[in-house]
């Protein structure tokens, strides 16, 4: 009686689970690839979140089309592979993008990226933009100037080669860009970067 109590609940828990999660249709199959080209100063970066983030959606839909059918069946052990499967496959996954971006990373670090500085900004000076070892900027600065309360406060802008922009990020300290995480959630603008701008810091001296 018990071991059927438990069951039913491990069953009840995958059908909350099976509605909660995203429809995405299909499910099965290898992940689609994203096609996006190579960047001229981020490489491949762009593909690889792109790529990662549709097998990522590819996994979910395996998972989800198995627990349909394991509830369907009553089949607990059918249910238990296939999130086991899962667990596998995300792990697979991550050490994929893991390895890839190492690999990208190698290639790019030390690459130049293109700045201009806008007419109001007077926080620091701007000697170089490089690509680190982690996919971010690396930032070069003398002449810093702090706020009253000793920090380094200003602002920078990615832009598209068509002018639109990627981001707009308030920065602290003079030492990294954080671009990788931006480039990670939109990949598809970042295939057209162009420059970073760093602009006027409002209220830099309150």
């Amino acid at each position: 009686m018990k071991n059927k109590i438990k069951i039913i609940g491990i069953i009840a828990v995958a059908v909350l689970i099976g509605f909660t999660m995203t429809a995405c249709g299909g499910g099965g199959g290898g992940a689609k690839k994203s096609g996006l080209k190579t960047n001229g100063f981020f490489g491949a970066l762009p593909a690889i979140y792109a790529d990662h983030e549709l097998a990522r959606t590819a996994i979910d839909e395996r998972l989800e089309l198995a627990q349909q059918k394991a509830i369907k069946k009553h089949d607990i052990k059918a249910l238990q592979k296939a999130e086991a499967q899962y667990d596998k496959d995300l792990e697979d996954l991550s050490a994929k993008l893991e390895a890839s971006l190492k690999a990208e990373h190698a290639k790019l670090a030390g690459k130049d990226v293109p700045f201009t500085i806008g007419a109001n900004f007077s926080d620091f000076k701007v000697n170089s933009l490089k690509i680190d070892e982690d996919g971010n900027l690396a930032l070069s600065a003398s002449d810093v100037k702090t706020n009253l309360i000793g920090v380094t406060q200003f602002m920078y802008r990615a832009y598209t080669k068509d002018g639109t922009v990627l981001i707009e990020y308030m920065g602290y300290g003079s030492e990294k860009l954080y671009t990788n995480q931006a480039i990670w959630s939109k990949p598809e603008g970042w295939v057209d970067f162009d420059k970073i701008e760093f602009i006027d810091t409002p209220g830099r001296n309150m």
